[in-house]
């Protein structure tokens, strides 16, 4: 009996050993699952199969404010947010979020009520009404601008999206810059409307066919970005759920409506091609930041958090 007990023990221990290094093979599932902010719009519907996946928890939220304390405070495992911001929280925070993926590029229209527009250089000498002065619109669009030469558009800038696109699909304003979902918003309101111009396109011209305007990341926490397996399964994850947006669009923009990132299935088809949904890493997700990054500081130093990031802010697969 003496002898047998030590042998006992031994598999005892042995078998703990491996039930453990089973458990840490598996980063996070529906008994622990990783908590995500993500936002209603386009940041929110490249991630829709994750909504039903139980290993992730994952909450929906109307602006990036209500984002941002949470990242602060160390409240969410992963973020989908404005790419600016995350250069600001990465600064606020001192280095304690790493980007993972652009996850959505472009997004930017300008829709006229008429036919007067048919490239960006007949902008000249117009007024364009626009939402999201001091972020990345505004800027985006002014070096659009400052590059075609054209220094005598106006821009008149309202407070929000919502309420630009109800004055253009009334017929109150006859140009105007829009994000996706609120083109397709405009476009199903009165049609009478057109997309003239994609900003990205014009972008692109600008910084060669790869670079996409990044206005969407993932971010995550460094606790999770030091996690080989949960970042190989996330990445994974995600680029499944975006995989399955762009290739089947009816199915996902109905999964989109039934979790409140879009107001109808209808909106939300018509607007998927317009989103420029993806899931870019590794050193394409670092070149198209680093050019957007460096417009964005041109422009005002604090819309980035004072700072260029560093190196240090990409994870790199």
């Amino acid at each position: 009996m003496k002898k047998i007990l030590p042998v006992v023990l031994a598999l005892i221990m042995l078998i703990a050993l491996f039930a453990g290094c089973g458990q840490n093979d598996v980063p996070f599932s529906d008994e622990n699952p990783a908590s995500v902010a993500t936002l209603a719009g386009p940041t929110g519907m490249g991630m829709i199969q994750l909504f039903d996946n139980e290993a992730y928890d994952v909450g929906l939220f109307t602006s990036p404010d209500l984002i941002s304390p949470k990242i602060i405070n160390g409240d969410t495992d992963i973020a989908a947010i404005p790419s600016n911001l995350a250069a600001v929280l990465y600064n606020k925070t001192k280095g304690a979020i790493q980007v993972v993926a652009v996850n959505t590029t472009g997004v930017l229209y300008i829709l006229e009520n008429g036919d007067t527009v048919n490239s960006i250089e007949d902008l000249a000498g117009k007024t364009i009404y626009a939402t999201g002065q001091g972020s990345s619109p505004e800027y985006v669009l002014n070096k659009i601008l400052e590059e075609n030469g054209l220094d005598d558009v106006t821009v008149e800038y309202m407070g929000a999206h919502a309420d630009l696109a109800n004055a253009m699909a009334a017929g109150k304003v006859t140009l105007a810059l829009l994000p996706e979902p609120f083109v397709s918003v405009v476009l199903a309101g009165n049609s009478d409307i057109a997309v003239k111009i994609d900003i990205n396109d014009e972008w692109q011209k600008i910084f060669g066919e790869d670079a996409g305007i990044p206005m969407g990341v993932m971010v995550v926490s460094l606790a999770l970005s030091e996690d080989k397996a949960a970042m190989e399964k996330l990445i994974a994850d995600c680029s499944a759920s975006v995989d399955y947006v762009v290739s089947d669009t009816k199915s996902a923009a109905q999964d989109i409506a039934d979790q409140g990132i879009v107001a109808s299935a209808e909106i939300a088809a018509s607007a998927i091609p317009r989103c420029g949904i993806s899931f870019i890493t590794g050193e394409a997700c670092k070149a198209m930041l680093d050019d957007y990054f460096k417009v964005m500081f041109e422009s005002n130093p604090q819309s980035i958090g004072g700072a260029l990031p560093d190196d240090d802010f990409y994870y790199m697969p």
